[in-house]
Parts: structure tokens; sequence; C-alpha cells
């Protein structure tokens, strides 16, 4: 920078500050600031004020020369990598790669980008592809990746299903010291938008937990631990009955994990005596919820007779009995007799304003089986609430049943009820799998594809998962404006709630002269408390610098 005098047509002069800049390979000039008229010793304080006011010219300078054209997904890229290397994700996939030697396309970058989506925002392939992918931080991902190389990768993680779970299983593990005794068991489905059956074997018209008759389905076994992280999955054809999908399964796992022992922790959906069958022709061992009405009746009444039970307190009761070679477990508990209590009322409640009107038939209440039991037939021919069944209900209060081949000497009746509550794990993978990762609806037909997606999100809930049990462990508690006005009561913080701040760290080139510098947005509270809950070493301000 320099003072220039320049004339004007009247001939007065004036002192500009003006900058030297090369455009095109050729020096010019610009005029930062005009500084008045020219005057005797005006010069010196000129200088002073220039002085004074240098890094006012300076930062005018460096706007004028900025340049922001677009800010890149950077939060989760950090924290999925981190991830998928801990739990050996990366090693697996680049194994696979490996075995294929004509391979055109970097596999591990393309399922590593499936799974980051399905944090960020679950689209389809195309849509990741198409709108997703170029906004990735290109330092955390070279983006060479084209939409074939998607579904490509979706039929490479079918064929190798079984050796992805159980290569990741074992990884960083002692492999002398393997200990998962207790597995959870439970099953559900994911539908399709769509009628075909003739594509492939899996979908299936079925019977639809989410109440959807009018699609094919698949029908998913999900594995976790007691701690919910995912073991593996099984897929099945949508029409295929539960109890069928437990048929070699302990072989199977024995097998695929070679662990000797596995406790099966289902709920009283799987139970019946063949289901059962299959479970102990392989010598397994099983927790499952029973029915206790549909026991024989001289079984149902010593269960339901509360003075047999043992009181832990006035909310607790257990009472346990063996018959021929199995356990028989069953609770009662108050707030459970409550809960029993308030569901039944509320149907009673619909009931009795349906009875309110007019016209009204048997036939409105037989298509619905919560009605149907509380109904009768009075002797007018007329609907009327059923009171002897509401009794027959109310005795059942409370009251839950669990039965096991477990043996006494290898665990105590409140360690299998302890065990089987660890069910809700399950159901909530269920829940993350359906609603966050956006498992269904499916919009793959073949069945290495269908495979291949859910694997795909199998992948997303393991890295989840265990985001949850660190900061279980971390017991980190939430940040929330609504706590800090005492709106709401503390709480955990969930590893949901800090990925949804973490999507907001974005990484930003700054085109400055000769030069860009890369800067990573401020990362909020609870991202922070996220990434420190797996040790992640927080990046500085400034990413990298590159010259043009």
């Amino acid at each position: 920078m320099y003072i220039r005098i320049t004339k004007n047509s009247r001939g007065e002069a004036y002192y500009h500050l003006v900058e030297s800049f090369r455009r095109d390979g050729k020096v010019r000039q610009r005029v930062l600031l005009s500084l008045g008229r020219v005057e005797e010793g005006k010069l010196q304080k000129l200088a002073e004020a220039v002085n004074k006011h240098l890094d006012r010219v300076t930062a005018l300078n460096l706007a004028s020369s900025i340049d922001i054209s677009q800010a890149y997904l950077y939060g989760p890229l950090l924290l999925l990598q981190h991830m998928a290397d801990q739990l050996g994700i990366s090693n697996v996939l680049s194994g696979i790669a490996q075995k294929h030697d004509r391979l055109q396309f970097k596999f591990e970058r393309a399922v590593f980008s499936m799974v980051v989506s399905r944090f960020m925002e679950p689209i389809s392939k195309l849509g990741l592809w198409d709108r997703m992918l170029d906004r990735f931080y290109p330092g955390l991902f070279d983006n060479e990746i084209e939409l074939h190389h998607f579904y490509r990768s979706l039929d490479l993680l079918s064929t190798h299903k079984e050796d992805i779970e159980k290569q990741l299983f074992y990884y960083g593990k002692d492999l002398f010291n393997v200990q998962v005794d207790v597995v959870l068991y439970d099953l559900t489905t994911l539908r399709f938008e769509s009628t075909r059956t003739d594509l492939g074997d899996l979908p299936r018209f079925g019977y639809s937990k989410e109440r959807r008759s009018d699609c094919t389905q698949v029908v998913l076994g999900l594995l976790t631990d007691t701690e919910g992280i995912p073991l593996g999955f099984e897929v099945h054809p949508g029409n295929t009955f539960e109890g069928k999908t437990l048929e070699g399964m302990v072989r199977k796992l024995r097998k695929k994990f070679t662990v000797n022992r596995f406790i099966f922790v289902a709920d009283r959906g799987l139970f019946s005596t063949e289901n059962l069958k299959y479970l102990r022709k392989d010598c397994g061992e099983f927790i499952v919820g029973f029915k206790i009405g549909t026991s024989k009746k001289i079984i149902r009444d010593e269960f339901y007779d509360i003075d047999r039970f043992s009181f832990v307190n006035d909310e607790l009761a257990w009472y346990e009995t063996q018959k021929d070679e199995d356990r028989y477990i069953v609770t009662w508990s108050k707030s459970r007799a409550e809960r029993d209590h308030k569901a039944r009322e509320e149907i009673l409640d619909k009931i009795r304003i349906k009875l309110s009107r007019k016209n009204v038939t048997v036939k409105d209440f037989v298509s619905n089986t919560n009605y149907k039991k509380y109904v009768c037939i009075s002797s007018n021919n007329k609907p009327a609430i059923n009171h002897q069944a509401i009794e027959k209900e109310r005795k059942k209060d409370g009251f839950f049943g669990i039965i096991t081949n477990v043996k006494k000497e290898a665990m105590s009746a409140a360690h299998i009820i302890s065990e089987y509550k660890q069910l809700w794990r399950i159901e909530d993978a269920f829940g993350e799998l359906k609603g966050t990762f956006k498992t269904r609806p499916v919009f793959h037909w073949t069945d290495d594809r269908i495979i291949g997606h859910i694997m795909v999100c199998f992948l997303a809930y393991l890295c989840e998962a265990h985001l949850t049990k660190n900061l279980r462990a971390k017991a980190e508690l939430l940040n929330s404006k609504a706590i800090e006005k005492d709106c709401i009561k503390p709480r955990p913080l969930t590893s949901v709630q800090g990925l949804k701040e973490l999507n907001q760290v974005f990484a930003i080139p700054i085109k400055m002269r000769n030069q860009t510098i890369w800067v990573r947005t401020d990362i909020p509270e609870n991202a922070m408390k996220l990434l420190n809950a797996i040790s992640i070493k927080i990046p500085p301000k400034i990413l990298k610098k590159e010259e043009m």
C-alpha cells in the first residue's frame, strides 16, 4: 500500500491510499480510501491516521477478496469415520474389496457414504448420489463414486453378510474370552411400497405388524446382546410364520460365532410348544414370556393365586414352580396392575360411547378384538357390556409369566426376570431402524439388494448403539434451553440429539487471493459431548490451507 497524489480537472490535488494487485499476470492498482485534499503538513497527519486505522483498511481489503461458495458436511463424517475405524467396519469392508480383484470402485467408501446418509438424511441411493455426495467435505471423503457403485455395493454386502457379522463380532475381542451368554431376539416386519412378488423370494404378503396388509413385506429377525449392541439379523419371506424363524437358529449361531452357550430371550409373541421345540432340539436355552391365560386351568389357577407369591415389597411379588423340565416364573407388580386397569377402562369407555348410539348392532363390535372381548348379547338380542368378562380380566391385572429351561444353579429367578426386562432394548432397536434410519419402506426389489439395504441400516445402528453405550457410561446430560428455564426436567443426552447438532457442523472453503482456507463452524455443546464420549480429538478451526 502507498499514498498517491492525483489531480482533478481543476488542478486540485488529492491524497489516495492505493494498493497494487495482480490480475491476469499484470500488476494493477486500486484505490482503497480517499484521504482528502493536499495541504502543507497534512502528509504526516495522514500517515498517523492510516496507521491508526490500518486494521480497518486490512479488513476492508480482506472482505473484498474473500469468496465463500459452499458449506460442506463435516461433523457427521468426522464422527462416523472414527466409529467405522474403531468398530472394525472399515477394516472388514476393505477386506471384502481385496477379495474382488476386478472391483473398479472404492467399495468401503460407497458403503460408508450410505451409512452416513442413514444418519443425516435417510434418502434413496439416487438421492444420495444426486444431492448429498458432492456436499461431503473433500478432506474426509474423496468423492469418486457413481450411482451404480451403490447398487453393486448392496450386492456385495448381501453376498458377504455372514462374514461381516462374524468379523464385526470378533473385532477387537480376545478370542479366548468371548462371553455373550444372553442373546435378545425379536421379529418385526418391513414393508415395500409395492404389491409385486415376482422379482425375488423375499417380498411376500403376510401378517403385518404395521397393519399394512396392502403391501408386500419381509420378516426381519434381529439379535442383540443385553446392552442393545446388534449381533446379526436374518431376513425371511414376508409370509413366514414367526416360530419358523427359530428353526436351526442355535446351530447356525454357534457355527457363526463359535460360542458354546446362548440363552435366547424373546417376548411372549414367540411362545409356543413348537417354537420351544426348535430351541431344545439344538440344546438351546431360552427365557421366553408366555401368556398365563393360555396355560392349563389347573396351572393357571395356581399362577393367579397371590397367596403363593413371595413379596419383595408392597409393589412387587413373584412365584416360581417347576413343570417337567421347565421353570415357570410369574411376577405381579402394582404398576403393571394399574396399567392393565387403565388400558381396559379406556377400551370400556369407547364401548360405552358406541352402545349409547342409536341402532347399534353386534356387527359394530365383532371386527375389533378388544371390543369383542367385553361385549355380549343381552336378553333382548342387543349388544351389552359383559361384566363377567371384565371381572375375569380384572383378576389377571398385574401378572406376567416367564418360562425358561435355564437351571436354577445357573441363574436365579431374580436374574431371569432381570434378563427378560432387557427386551426393551431390542424394541428400541426396531424403533431406531424404522424411525431414525428409515429401513422401511424398502425401495429395492431383488433379494440381494433388500438384504444389502438392511445391512447398511444394521451398520448404522451398530454405530448408534455404541454411541449410546458410551454416552450412558459418561452419564452426559442434555444441554437445552427448556431445561435451563425449568420447562422440562434434566435428562440424559441421546446419540440422536447429539448427532442432530453435529449435522450443523460444516467445513467452509474461504478463497482469499491465491489460496483456499478450509475452516470448520463452531461445534454445539451437545455435539461436543458426543465427540468427547468417544474420545475424538477436536479438530482445529482451520482444517487446512491449499494454494490456488
